[in-house]
């Protein structure tokens, strides 16, 4: 189908500058992988590598059951009220093809594997940068229309077909137009930055800007929390509102079911119409010559520069003191082996870009979600105990970065660990464990206590103790009754074999001792008294995970 539109758009290609025939060669092939490659929020552990998999139409089938809920007050809204439903309508469209770009514009915008052919050819980087635009551009446009769909169907039977083929045409709009903010971003970043220094800002930008969308839907039922929130005049005549490109969708479907012909209304018409095309413009004709260049240099100056700097870094460690995580390994490990993975995880999950993509926005995420519903008078916050479930809900979010130090795509590197004459690879185990605990558990716990203090007093200061030590034990109690897998050893298809069972086992634990913790505290000094247990209790599991041996190891 992709292939059929473009072949029908040949006029525009040729006045872009673009070699039509190798563009099209390219991105037939780029589209033969597109359901080979598992989409992230559907990753098929049972999928075998380079075999179809069908995650992408299962993304596909999930967006179009979230766009109902988006859609469902077009189907009752008074047609003279339709500005803001649409308004958010066209936003959640916006910010669906956004979350999109975001966690796949690396795995394939700034994929530079296929350089390694293609610039061996005599094919120019406007051509490879319209190649790559058009195919992720098909891939947001089916995501977009997915969700878009049932909003379209409720604008037709609704409003007639016109309204419902504008909505359509809205909704491509509304993704290319997503589209381009996102590639202009991303390739002033490459026109600007060094390689190296372009994939940190990337990877910090991507969990940014997750976080920041995710906030915004928490916060945007709030926005409308005192006001009539469908009264079409909380947005018209607002300057501002034209700097927000969902209200330009609005003000255009507006347009044609209420015939709402004022200035307001035709320049959000206008814009619409023509920033996005403006934009692809500008990508191709501007920004298109220096993609490839910067593309081919991407992976060279990154690979090159990795060598050296590792040397350097080898020696200038043995001459300089000794870091934070050294000393932190010698306080609180008790080998050499069980120092050496501590140091190693504490370096790698600050290094390693797919760890921090995987794991800090999760955490970003939960204190964002823990704000949002304890400020909510009719939700946590009206619970006289809700601050157990705050600082309970850290361990959760930790079990998520312990499973994660266990994934590589280098996984195949992990035969050095049966290389080496370990004996007890428990230690392994142990010392990546406590790096988390130390790195990330602890600073991210103490977090939430300071929220909890300020919420609840220093009255509850027992209640984050037991908590503490609750929740370390429910962390030994998920990682010692699952599989255990050495650091970075195993792939991300395997780990998903074990994810659900371990899900639902911690929890299963975080519920009997947030109960527990719970009952404790209505009995004088039980709260008190629990905590002792509760750290011989993590101490006994911690021995028992510390002693695995190598029959209790998973291997790929």
């Amino acid at each position: 189908m992709t292939l059929w539109i473009t072949d029908r758009l040949l006029p525009l290609w040729r006045l872009l500058g673009v070699n039509y025939t190798q563009m099209r060669a390219i991105l037939a092939v780029k589209l033969s992988f597109d359901n080979r490659r598992p989409t992230p929020a559907f990753t098929n552990w049972r999928q075998k590598e380079g075999h179809s998999t069908n995650g992408y139409w299962k993304a596909i089938g999930l967006y179009a059951f979230m766009g109902l809920f988006v859609a469902i007050p077009l189907a009752f809204v008074d047609p003279t009220a339709i500005l803001v439903p649409a308004v958010l309508f066209f936003g959640y469209v916006m910010a669906i093809c956004a979350m999109t770009l975001i966690t796949d514009f690396s795995a394939v915008v700034l994929d530079s594997t296929d350089n390694q052919i293609l610039l061996f050819r005599p094919v120019d980087g406007r051509t490879i940068l319209a190649a790559r635009i058009t195919h992720i551009a098909s891939y947001l446009l089916t995501f977009a229309l997915s969700v878009g769909v049932v909003g379209i169907l409720i604008i037709a039977s609704r409003f007639g077909p016109v309204a419902g083929l504008l909505s359509l045409l809205l909704i491509v709009l509304v993704a290319i137009l997503s589209l381009f903010l996102t590639n202009v971003f991303y390739l002033l970043l490459m026109r600007f930055m060094s390689e190296e220094r372009l994939r940190e800002t990337i990877n910090y930008f991507q969990i940014a800007l997750g976080v920041l969308f995710y906030g915004s839907f928490q916060l945007m039922p709030r926005f409308f929390e005192n006001t009539d929130p469908l009264h079409p005049s909380l947005l018209t005549g607002q300057w501002w509102m034209h700097l927000i490109p969902p209200f330009w969708c609005a003000a255009s479907l507006d347009l044609l079911v209420n015939r709402a012909s004022d200035s307001w209304h035709w320049l959000g018409l206008a814009l619409i119409l023509t920033v996005p095309f403006l934009g692809l413009w500008v990508m191709s004709r501007v920004l298109g010559p220096i993609f490839g260049n910067r593309m081919a240099t991407l992976d060279l100056a990154t690979n090159s520069a990795a060598a050296p700097q590792t040397v350097v870094a080898n020696v200038s460690g043995s001459l300089a003191k000794p870091s934070l995580a050294d000393r932190l390994a010698g306080w609180l490990t008790t080998s050499a082996l069980e120092r050496a993975t501590f140091t190693m995880i504490w370096h790698l999950t600050s290094r390693d870009r797919k760890f921090k993509l995987k794991t800090y926005p999760s955490l970003a995420f939960g204190i964002v979600y823990i704000v949002m519903m304890s400020s909510r008078r009719s939700g946590m916050a009206s619970f006289s105990q809700s601050h157990l479930f705050i600082l309970y809900l850290s361990s959760l979010y930790m079990l998520g970065a312990i499973m994660q130090i266990t994934i590589s795509d280098n996984y195949k590197a992990a035969w050095i660990y049966a290389a080496t004459p370990i004996t007890r690879p428990g230690e392994l185990l142990s010392g990546g464990l406590k790096a988390v605990i130390v790195k990330l558990m602890l600073p991210y716990f103490a977090l939430l206590s300071a929220y909890v203090f300020y919420r609840k007093g220093i009255d509850v200061l027992p209640d984050v103790l037991l908590a503490l030590t609750g929740s370390l034990v429910m962390l030994l109690i998920s990682v010692t009754m699952g599989e255990r897998s050495l650091p970075f050893s195993m792939t991300q298809d395997a780990v998903q074999q074990n994810i659900t069972t371990r899900s639902l086992l911690s929890m299963l634990v975080i519920g009997l001792v947030g109960a527990a913790h719970w009952g404790l505290s209505y009995i004088p000094y039980g709260v008190w008294a629990a905590i002792p247990v509760m750290l011989l209790i993590a101490w006994l599991l911690f021995r028992s995970y510390r002693q695995t041996d190598w029959s209790g190891i998973t291997v790929v």
